[in-house]
């Protein structure tokens, strides 16, 4: 017999003896797997099991025992808070990554050399300040390369631009192109995103994909 507690099964009361080990998740298996005689060797099993259903779990923290209502309930409530514990991290992760994206707009607007004019490449007709911060705001919010060989261009790219330098990558300057075309710059598109609470991305997304 194999175990997998699955405590949606477990309830409080009197087990059913033949088949207790269902009621908890319980798989049975077969022993000895190599006898000639399957039936009656797993009738004879059976049998034991159903003679001895379990009627109460060790608690080895308090030293007492507990019955299967309070055993499902430890386990909801333990899962419970671990998902609270998961949720409150990730809404602290989010806003940490909206706080450094707009240091880092804010910086790049305001650098030494933000309203020099870029004339040749993709980004040409934006100012280097215009151009990284909007780097920084599609990189968070219109993510892409999340599968290789383009996650290995996003990361290159994150660390060009994290050096000061300006990535030439995926549809990123016409897309910025477009959205100055609807009269939006760095900052309104992240405000405007902010205020929808669109969520940002990282490299460490990239890596779980």
């Amino acid at each position: 017999m194999s175990s997998s507690l699955n405590t949606s099964s477990v309830h409080d009361g009197p087990f059913d003896h033949d088949g207790w080990w269902e009621e908890l998740g319980l798989r049975f298996e077969r022993v000895p797997a190599t006898t000639r005689h399957p039936r009656e060797t797993e009738q004879a099993a059976r049998a034991v099991l159903a003679a001895h259903p379990p009627i109460a779990f060790a608690d080895d923290v308090e030293g007492r025992t507990l019955t299967t209502a309070q055993l499902d309930a430890l386990v909801r409530h333990a899962v419970e808070e671990a998902e609270q514990a998961a949720e409150r991290r990730r809404e602290a992760g989010a806003e940490e990554r909206r706080r450094l994206g707009r240091a880092n707009v804010e910086a790049a607007l305001t650098a030494e050399g933000a309203t020099e004019a870029i004339v040749d490449g993709r980004w040409a007709g934006f100012t280097r300040g215009e151009a990284t911060a909007w780097c920084w705001n599609l990189f968070q919010y219109e993510p892409h390369g999340f599968v290789h060989p383009a996650s290995q261009v996003r990361h290159a790219a994150v660390q060009v631009l994290e050096a000061g330098g300006l990535p030439e990558v995926f549809d990123y300057p016409e897309r910025a192109r477009e959205l100055a075309a609807r009269g939006l710059d760095p900052r309104a598109y992240r405000r405007h995103k902010e205020a929808l609470g669109a969520g940002t991305f990282t490299e460490a997304d990239a890596r779980r994909r």
